[in-house]
């Protein structure tokens, strides 16, 4: 049983926050700090085995990294238990080599400089991984409530692949329309959340998340054409009538 004294999130803070205010150049150096601080504190060491619990990286790292045509898509677990696991290892593989920070950063958060990019990837990756594993260091870990099971109705292996470009449009159209940021951000988290109904392929998530996110988009005059070819693949295979 680790005792928390503050110590280790003061020190996992400073860390992070050195290596969102460096060039990327020198982002590599940083996160090998960050890495050695989530080694050294206890609080971070059971909070990463908590969250590797059950966790298949390949599994995860295959749905949240996609391509629509030539632009790369990253979608995170939504999981704050998911999201720790898949960052930690994320981090390590730009730690040994196996995968170019550099890179990954240009290809999956485009921009006009290279630094844009990087602070886009600190925004969307690494502020997000720091409240959740923070939270956990700070609150415990706890076992989840076992959930009441039901007999899974799975979709069709091939529809999450011919939606996916669907979605894509959706959210790159939310994120350019004139609603207010909130309500942009609302809408962006039902979209990647129908998504992830598809990666999981229950047919019952898929249809009820789709029918609050069809509903809302209609309210908002958006999407209409993406609306109705989603409304026929889903047709399609069988998810709906």
């Amino acid at each position: 049983m680790n005792t928390y004294s503050g110590e280790g999130v003061n020190a996992l803070v400073c860390a992070l926050t050195d290596m969102q205010n460096t060039n990327i150049i020198y982002a590599e150096g940083k996160l090998t700090k960050v890495l050695q601080c989530l080694a050294f504190y206890g609080e971070f060491k059971s909070a990463l085995a908590f969250c590797n619990q059950g966790f298949d990286y390949a599994l995860e790292k295959s749905k949240a990294l996609s391509t629509s045509g030539e632009r790369s898509v990253l979608r995170l677990p939504k999981h704050p238990k998911a999201l720790v696991a898949f960052v930690a290892h994320l981090l390590l593989e730009f730690d040994s080599g196996s995968m170019d920070l550099m890179k990954f950063v240009i290809d999956y958060f485009p921009d006009s400089s290279k630094q844009g990019s990087y602070l886009t990837f600190i925004e969307r990756v690494i502020t997000p991984f720091k409240h959740a594993i923070v939270d956990f260091a700070v609150n415990g870990v706890a076992e989840e409530p076992v959930a009441i099971e039901r007999e899974v109705d799975f979709a069709p292996d091939g529809l999450s692949q011919q939606t996916e470009y669907l979605i894509v449009n959706m959210y790159n159209t939310v994120r350019e329309c004139g609603l207010d940021s909130d309500e942009r951000e609302n809408f962006c988290i039902m979209i990647e959340g129908f998504a992830a109904a598809l990666d999981a392929r229950d047919s019952l998530m898929i249809r009820a998340i789709w029918l609050g996110l069809k509903g809302a988009l209609q309210r908002a005059k958006l999407c209409a054409k993406d609306i109705a070819e989603i409304d026929q693949q889903l047709r399609l295979y069988l998810v709906a009538k």
